[in-house]
């Protein structure tokens, strides 16, 4: 598992572990694996039978400003690890993201076929790149379209973008919070995405959305999030001007993943179990 100090491979590193899978954490100190043949070395030492590649820099403003730096690392960095799984005939997973899917107009939940994919950002856009590279380098591949996820459990180190914690931080400190009414994702709890993952060690390659449907906008997500918490929701505020002119849309079809047997609850249903 790359990138394994990360939100997501950190906890799926330990909860596999708990399962009885030897798991090969490696982080960036650990490993650089835009370096192909630090990589190589690796696989050579460990022969893995899967490689998850959650590794990457997936801050969209640091992306913005160093797209060189994230290129060799989103892109290049991919490359190396899709080779070397090619070479040993390893399973690779790829951690790919639903930015893919901003901008491209359309209304309804995303599918994996039959969109035309054009985001702004650099880090979608690398994040393209990518699934593309690996899956010409090495089709045994798996690409997942992970969402934004949210964890309930925390960490002591602090972790980039997790809603929970970070809602959580303000409401202890009496500020207010503003969510957009005209954003709309599939807002996912990181475990759902750990549980699901086992199935993906041996489900046909290609390309998956992979998190919770969702039909609220983020703004009702987070009102959820504050009743079912018990908060005081006179903090939480209405952000009416984010994207107002063109709602933003990275809700995900299931379909597919379905066909195979994932199952994901729906965002609603995932914040009112774990809090009620």
């Amino acid at each position: 598992v790359t990138g394994a100090n990360g939100f997501l491979a950190y906890r799926l590193c330990g909860y596999y572990r708990e399962k009885g899978y030897q798991v090969v954490g490696k982080t960036h100190r650990e490993l650089d694996f835009t370096d192909g043949e630090a990589v190589q070395k690796v696989f050579r030492t460990e022969r893995p039978d899967v490689v998850i590649h959650a590794g990457a820099i997936s801050d969209i403003p640091a992306c913005e400003k160093n797209p060189e730096l994230s290129q060799k690392v989103n892109v290049e960095g991919s490359r190396q690890i899709a080779a070397a799984c090619q070479e040993t005939g390893a399973r690779l997973v790829f951690c790919s993201s639903d930015q893919v899917y901003m901008g491209n107009g359309v209304a309804e939940p995303h599918r994996e076929e039959g969109e035309i994919l054009c985001p702004p950002s650099v880090y979608a856009k690398q994040k393209l790149e990518a699934e593309r590279l690996i899956l010409e380098i090495h089709p045994d591949s798996v690409c997942l379209r992970l969402p934004w996820m949210f964890a309930s459990d925390s960490r002591d180190t602090e972790e980039h973008g997790n809603l929970i914690s970070n809602v959580k931080k303000s409401v202890e400190a009496h500020e207010p919070v503003r969510f957009p009414v005209y954003d709309f994702r599939s807002i996912t709890d990181v475990w759902e995405v750990i549980r699901n993952m086992e199935a993906v060690f041996a489900i046909p390659p290609g390309i998956y959305n992979f998190g919770s449907e969702n039909d609220l906008s983020t703004y009702e997500v987070v009102k959820i999030l504050f009743s079912s918490m018990g908060w005081d929701e006179t903090l939480l505020e209405k952000n009416e001007d984010a994207f107002a002119g063109n709602p933003r849309n990275l809700r995900m079809d299931m379909e597919k993943a379905g066909r195979v047997g994932i199952v994901f609850e729906k965002t609603h249903n995932i914040l009112t179990s774990i809090f009620w």
